[in-house]
């Protein structure tokens, strides 16, 4: 796994639906061998994180790094990360960032933390934000080289700018 991917892993936490145990299924469908650790006991730690990440996802959109350190730091104390390496052979070493007794949520929390410790640390601390697409309040990772990055997604962004020319377009003709 790409260390930037780490990063997104928290976002897409922050925007999971968490609201039943199906839900947290489709949300790991993509990993199967993650899918098959889930239990019921692992939803109420990963609402519980939920909510301290989407606070800190707050704290960064409204450039309060320091809050997004400390709020990073504490959450970092309540849930150590347990780095290891595995593969299944000599050319495919890879980290895990929990070892083989973990759950799920330790392992989805950990791969979180992971990403935003490195995010904070390698670009700062205020590189996260919220979209700005009108009824759409999703968590995203800003990398861009300047920090302009203003909507989750390709498909937010075209909806807003199409609805701005067509605004813009209704008040032309007039």
């Amino acid at each position: 796994m790409d260390f930037a991917d780490y990063s997104n892993r928290a976002v897409d936490l922050v925007n999971a639906d968490l609201g039943s145990d199906e839900a947290l299924r489709e949300f790991v469908s993509g990993r199967p061998w993650l899918a098959g650790q889930l239990t019921p006991a692992d939803l109420g730690p990963l609402r519980v994180v939920q909510r301290d990440l989407a606070g800190l996802v707050d704290a960064s959109a409204g450039g309060e790094g320091a809050e997004v350190v400390r709020r990073l730091n504490d959450l970092l104390g309540r849930h150590p990360i347990r780095p290891r390496v595995s593969g299944h052979d000599e050319s495919s070493w890879h980290l895990h960032v929990s070892d083989e007794s973990a759950s799920a949520a330790e392992t989805l929390i950990s791969e979180a933390l992971l990403g935003l410790l490195l995010l904070v640390t390698e670009v700062g601390a205020t590189r996260l934000g919220r979209c700005a697409a009108e009824n759409c309040t999703n968590a995203y990772v800003d990398t861009s080289a300047n920090s302009s990055k203003r909507f989750c997604s390709t498909r937010c962004s075209t909806r807003t700018n199409v609805a701005a020319l067509r605004r813009r377009r209704k008040h032309q003709v007039r």
